[in-house]
């Protein structure tokens, strides 16, 4: 694999340490000379109306001036740039080649290197990668540009057709008040028990207010039970196909003065970007009222579908909080934008349940076969290890080559084996 190092080698005769194809430093070069030629390329980057200060890691830095409406490089300005990016020249070409998705490409590294963070006037720096793709997505439309937008409804054909059209969904009377309670209350004893334990995990800005259940099979026979919800039954197979695996299960807890996550969609990882293929569905349960004023996940109704990208991921100006009383659920495409909203709240939290399934073929995001916990094995009907992946299917999924259709995984010590479904 690239950039990482060999392994231990075992037989001297197999040693390939001496043996190379290529040099790192002459790729480096390479990439650094081949991304000045793609912004040599697209000048006039007139349209940005700033002044970009732009590094290749250790090369030296220079400026795109596009102030005037003509954009033109130099390597030194008195003045303060409107942005500065830190970036891996690669990821210039990769933008070039549609290879890469502009707003996972910039802001990636930043989560692991604080220099790698592109500062200033952000949208500035989104729309300098967009100008660079071959074809530079549009902005969605506001959400009060629509003439309707999707309402909670018991119409099941109706949550479809928004499906369709807006790509979300409201179901209302999901889950009845007791059913609300008994998972409500699971999420509340776990969430006191990760903060009292030390091991919570909190995002929702610097003070991490927010705190994010993982993995819930491990955490609940409640969330077990959940699992055997007819809705799923209702909107996987008819959007995904009848082998859609579990890619995430957990939960999210908002609470006041939480900022807002920045907008993305749930098939970011699909690289090179694919938009005319949605490979994942959401179900979002609702355990209390959602409004907007309690963090109602936002979205840019529509935006599922064409070339359409936020020009600005870290405002919710022109989206629409999918607000719905408690039991209700929400239920979108992998491939509209989308964020938790602000909790401008007092002190209520808002607690949800979100079930992410993905198209069989897609690597699942919690790696299950490590995440499940030995005593939860023993509870996991044969309904369940499907949706977890234990389950081969499309010659995917098996164990010492035995790939044959429908055929369950089973988890032993140190070895797996396979065995029929039970009929």
């Amino acid at each position: 694999m690239a950039g990482v190092t060999p392994g231990k080698t075992f037989n001297p005769g197999l040693d390939f340490s001496s043996r190379s194809y290529g040099s790192l430093a002459n790729k480096l070069e390479s990439d650094f000379k081949r991304a000045h030629e793609i912004i040599q390329e697209k000048l006039p980057l007139g349209e940005l109306k700033a002044l970009l200060c732009v590094s290749f890691g250790n090369k030296p830095r220079f400026y795109i001036d596009a102030r005037s409406g003509t954009a033109q490089l130099t390597d030194s300005t008195q003045d303060e740039p409107d942005v500065t990016l830190n970036i891996k020249p690669e990821y210039i070409i990769q933008f070039y080649e549609k290879k890469l998705e502009p707003r996972y490409g910039l802001f990636k590294d930043g989560f692991f290197n604080e220099a790698s963070m592109p500062s200033g006037r952000i949208p500035v720096a989104i729309k300098f990668a967009d100008l660079l793709t071959p074809h530079p997505p549009m902005p969605p439309k506001h959400a009060d540009q629509f003439n309707r937008l999707p309402q909670p409804t018991e119409d099941i054909d109706q949550v479809k057709g928004d499906i369709k059209e807006f790509g979300y969904g409201i179901a209302t009377n999901v889950l009845t008040p007791d059913q609300i309670t008994i998972i409500k209350k699971a999420v509340q004893e776990q969430a006191a028990g990760e903060r009292e334990a030390g091991i919570a995990q909190m995002d929702g800005g610097p003070q991490g207010p927010n705190q994010r259940l993982w993995t819930l099979v491990n955490k609940g026979e409640e969330f077990l039970d959940l699992l055997n919800h007819p809705i799923i039954d209702e909107f996987i197979p008819w959007f995904l196909g009848e082998h859609a695996i579990i890619t995430t299960y957990t939960a999210n807890i908002v609470r006041p003065g939480n900022v807002p996550m920045q907008f993305h969609t749930d098939q970011v990882a699909v690289q090179p970007p694919i938009r005319d293929l949605a490979f994942g569905m959401n179900i979002m349960f609702y355990l209390e009222d959602v409004t907007e004023r309690n963090g109602g996940t936002r979205v840019y109704p529509g935006s599922h579908i064409g070339q359409v990208a936020p020009l600005d991921i870290f405002t919710v100006e022109g989206t629409v909080a999918a607000a719905a009383p408690a039991g209700s659920a929400l239920i979108f495409d992998s491939r509209l934008w989308h964020a938790t909203g602000p909790n401008r709240e007092a002190s209520d939290e808002r607690p949800v349940i979100l079930l992410f399934f993905m198209r069989s073929f897609i690597r699942q995001q919690e790696n299950n076969f490590l995440s499940l916990r030995k005593d939860v094995w023993p509870k996991l009907s044969d309904r369940v290890k499907r949706m977890l992946g234990f389950y081969t299917t499309g010659a995917l999924g098996g164990v010492d080559g035995e790939v044959r259709e429908g055929l369950f995984v089973e988890w032993k010590e140190g070895v797996g084996k396979m065995r029929a479904p039970i009929t």
